[in-house]
């Protein structure tokens, strides 16, 4: 499972948001709608559920002329448009409810306090074929490594 931070998702968003528009967007940043944030008093944070309420923006835009906003849906399709191979896409905003937060008088300076993580589930699973399979063999006996040997014979012998 690979993990992106606050930083290195917006860098993905803004670099996919690029190719797509032609040009450099002015800003992208983290936009969320606070009246759809739930609380869990177990970690005491508010959190909102992406799964649930993948239909409500998440990122706003400006591409230089407008403000645009992303929901849920459009962020991951960004994702995977550099993760070809992803199977499964998370994106997880939190804010821990601290002093930092009672401290804020502006929504913007809320924005600057969450943070959100991408958790992106790879298939990593690689298909051979026998001719592939047996070609591994060879080179494991040339190179006279036991264990690829024993692995991929094994492999070899599955199919049979």
């Amino acid at each position: 499972m690979l993990v992106l931070g606050k930083t290195e998702l917006m860098q993905l968003l803004t670099d996919q948001l690029t190719i797509m528009l032609r040009r450099k967007p002015k800003s992208v940043d983290l936009h969320v709608d606070w009246t759809y944030i739930d609380y869990d008093k177990k970690n005491r944070e508010y959190y909102f559920d992406t799964k649930k309420k993948d239909w409500k923006y998440i990122i706003k835009l400006h591409d230089g002329y407008t403000y645009r906003y992303l929901d849920t849906v459009c962020v991951r399709q960004l994702i995977r448009h550099e993760y070809l191979d992803a199977k499964d896409i998370h994106i997880d905003i939190r804010i821990k409810d601290n002093f930092d937060l009672l401290n804020t008088k502006t929504i913007e300076e809320v924005v600057k306090l969450m943070d959100i993580t991408a958790n992106i589930e790879l298939d990593n699973e690689v298909l051979l074929s026998k001719e592939e399979i047996k070609n591994l063999i060879d080179l494991s006996l040339d190179m006279g490594n036991k264990e690829m040997f024993m692995e991929y014979t094994a492999q070899y012998n599955s199919y049979i």
